[in-house]
């Protein structure tokens, strides 16, 4: 089974500059190479910050370049991003009984939970989940039996190194990793947020994440004029086998020819 990962492409309108880049273009060359590349997969999944600031505007945007994409997609909401207004978008889009956007998929390689972990409130970067969006996470790997588990959430749980991101990460880790304890087999969790290629063992359990769409942040803050830099945008291409998964980054912006001399 493939399926792809795409994060944090922080849409704002049809033509929109941010942050030195135009997120719109850059979403659309993206889903380019993957309808031309990857068409195979069975879904692709969008883990958070959507659109920059949560406006209608972008989520039409966002909606209008789905419109004929090959592949089915799964739509997750992070800091950026609005509740309520991404929800009167995409009025059909999984939620669940209290209002979130989260949801879960059954398939031959096994469950698939897309978790909401926006925070609600004005300017409310760091991540939540709330007791009632724990207890249907706990629900779903009860459920879930001894089938493989890949959950996605937008805000990891653990720092990275990184004080701009770790000020703002998932604020319940602790009650979320207890949760987890209620899950047999949770084979990866796929994160975003960091705007950062990275792989992370939290206790025992595998985390990656991606780079943004747009813009990425510093490894060392230092190291740039400005707290973002434009180190290269990619989106994951994920391969779970029965005895293996495998995840390759790809930076399909910078898929050049070598020329011999």
């Amino acid at each position: 089974m493939k399926f792809i990962h795409i994060t944090d492409i922080h849409l704002v309108d049809q033509d929109g500059h941010l942050n030195g880049g135009v997120p719109s273009t850059q979403f659309s060359r993206c889903l380019e190479d993957i309808a031309k590349w990857h068409s195979d997969a069975a879904f692709c999944v969008i883990s958070g910050d959507l659109a920059e600031f949560g406006r209608a505007e972008a989520y039409q945007v966002l909606k209008s370049h789905l419109d004929g994409f090959p592949l089915s997609c799964h739509l997750m909401i992070g800091n950026h991003d609005d509740r309520q207004v991404f929800r009167t978008v995409f009025t059909d889009d999984h939620v669940d009984s209290n209002g979130f956007v989260q949801h879960s998929i059954e398939t031959d390689a096994g469950k698939f939970i897309f978790l909401d972990t926006t925070k609600d409130g004005a300017d409310m970067h760091e991540g939540q989940l709330c007791a009632l969006r724990l207890n249907w996470l706990k629900e779903q790997l009860i459920s879930a039996g001894d089938k493989p588990c890949y959950l996605f959430m937008h805000h990891p749980p653990f720092d990275i190194g990184i004080p701009y991101v770790d000020d703002i990460r998932l604020v319940e880790a602790e009650v979320f990793f207890e949760t987890l304890g209620h899950g047999r087999n949770i084979r990866h969790v796929f994160y975003g947020h960091v705007h950062r290629m990275t792989y992370v063992n939290w206790r025992g359990i595998p985390f990656t994440s991606l780079p943004s769409l747009n813009h990425q942040i510093p490894l060392t803050a230092d190291s740039v004029d400005g707290e973002f830099c434009d180190e290269p945008p990619a989106y994951g291409v994920v391969q779970i086998a029965d005895d293996q998964m495998t995840v390759h980054y790809n930076t399909f912006l910078q898929r050049n020819p070598l020329h011999q001399t």
